[in-house]
């Protein structure tokens, strides 16, 4: 057991450090290529955050660990609102869910429908496909669309300052920030290889089930590059940045479902749920929930006990872990 942990260990924190460097390198990609910081934050950060998820999840799917993979994708979710909670309690000068514009909300609900989906989706488990894709995860890829345009739309219509972008880096090194990019991306795609081959085995010593190692366990390997962005924008005052990344990638990690169901293409993947995973799934529901309700109660002062994105937060994520581990 102890060389397994060494291997997982091992593998993890390659996934931890390529999925770092994906970051660095995508923001530099962006800003050399003169796509600006909206674009950075909305499509490029978020999307390099994701990969490791991807990649692990990929990895699981294909190697037939899928229980792995929809624990990860909800435990993920779960993390990204405790990230926002512990930051929250961290910071008692600035409290950080009163500091967004409401508008945040709607990425927020998005998040909600697309996780209330998947849950349906494991409660009906087979019962429509459609080419060996479930109809939940299909209908995810939609409304994820939908919610991306109503959300483009909605900001649109507000009256906002033009933000000022940072001078276009220029692209003279562009070649090697796409090399070292590559590089990273295949360090990631190997090591996931490693750390589901080790988790497997972690599973059969720790005797417990995939889908609540991958909530509990994977779920926190694959977000950490999420924190780590999430803390630096925390420390730079970012604030709407951090809270609608953390927002918008519960929801995208949904989206991804709908990749893995694809890549699986052995009838829809969440029928493979285990019951553990299906309240890891609603309580990244309420967890979300949660995390809306502080955003759209912004009156002060405001009661630490009683402030739904903080300390409740933190004791729904526990008792969420707690309740999943009862179907080990």
């Amino acid at each position: 057991m102890w060389g397994t942990l060494v291997v997982f260990v091992l593998s993890a924190s390659l996934v931890i450090l390529a999925g770092w460097e994906l970051t660095r390198r995508a923001e530099d990609l962006a800003e050399r290529t003169g796509l600006g910081h909206a674009w950075i934050g909305a499509i490029v950060l978020a999307g390099a955050t994701s990969l490791p998820e991807l990649s692990v999840d990929l990895v699981a799917v294909r190697t037939g660990s899928a229980n792995f993979a929809i624990g990860d994708l909800f435990g993920s979710c779960m993390v990204n609102m405790l990230v926002l909670a512990v930051a929250d309690l961290l910071t008692p000068q600035v409290r950080i869910l009163t500091r967004v514009v409401i508008d945040q909300a709607l990425a927020g609900i998005l998040a909600i429908i697309v996780l209330a989906l998947a849950a349906l989706g494991v409660v009906t488990g087979s019962v429509l496909a459609f080419g060996g894709v479930g109809w939940a995860t299909g209908l995810i890829g939609l409304v994820y669309l939908w919610g991306a345009w109503l959300l483009h739309v909605t900001r649109q219509a507000r009256v906002l300052p033009v933000p000022v972008e940072s001078p276009t880096r220029p692209p003279a090194r562009l070649v090697p920030s796409v090399a070292r990019f590559g590089v990273a991306t295949s360090i990631l795609a190997g090591a996931a290889w490693f750390l589901i081959g080790s988790a497997e085995q972690l599973v059969g010593s720790l005797g417990v089930t995939k889908g609540f190692f991958g909530l509990a366990v994977l779920a926190i390997v694959t977000s950490l590059p999420e924190i780590v962005v999430s803390l630096a924008g925390i420390r730079a005052g970012s604030y709407d940045l951090v809270v609608g990344n953390l927002l918008g990638s519960n929801a995208f990690n949904m989206v991804i479902l709908l990749l893995l169901d694809l890549a699986d293409g052995g009838g829809p993947l969440l029928a493979l749920a285990e019951p553990g995973v299906l309240v890891g799934n609603l309580f990244a529901i309420i967890l979300t929930g949660l995390v809306v309700l502080g955003t759209l109660s912004q009156a002060e002062p405001r009661s630490r006990l009683l402030d739904p994105g903080a300390i409740p937060v933190v004791i729904a994520y526990g008792l969420g872990l707690a309740l999943s581990s009862r179907f080990t």
